[in-house]
């Protein structure tokens, strides 16, 4: 239904009022929905530390099924907890493209005239014996 027929419907003073509520309701809920986050979170950490407490000592003692038991426990409390640095990408546009080339061929154009200017020379001989 529209906000129209929604404020009609349920009795309020107009459209905005209807919008109003609906998004006030929406951000309740929303807020409820982190905090409801927040606790599994926490009782999922808490589940992580007595597992990995459970294989911590096997694991000190050099078993190899413990040791990769704790570091599999720790990997998924890390990524629970968004302890992971997210991967860095660097993105870019035609436009930064573009103005990487130009300088690029701006340098090539510099160095280029530079050798030539080399070349050039008095005693820049490609023919000489010390070329």
């Amino acid at each position: 239904m529209d906000f129209d027929t929604i404020a009609d419907r349920l009795g309020y003073s107009s459209r905005g009022a209807a919008t109003k509520d609906l998004m006030r309701a929406l951000e309740v809920r929303h807020a409820e929905q982190v905090a409801q986050a927040e606790v599994l979170r926490s009782v999922e950490a808490q589940r992580l530390d007595r597992l990995q407490a459970a294989a911590w000592a096997a694991a000190l003692q050099g078993d190899l099924r413990a040791i990769e038991t704790v570091v599999r426990i720790i990997d998924r409390r890390c990524r629970l907890l968004g302890l992971d640095a997210p991967a860095r990408m660097e993105v870019l546009s035609i436009d930064a493209i573009d103005e990487q080339i130009r300088l690029l061929t701006g340098q090539l154009a510099v160095a280029g005239g530079e050798a030539e200017q080399t070349a050039g020379a008095p005693g820049a001989d490609a023919d000489s014996p010390d070329a």
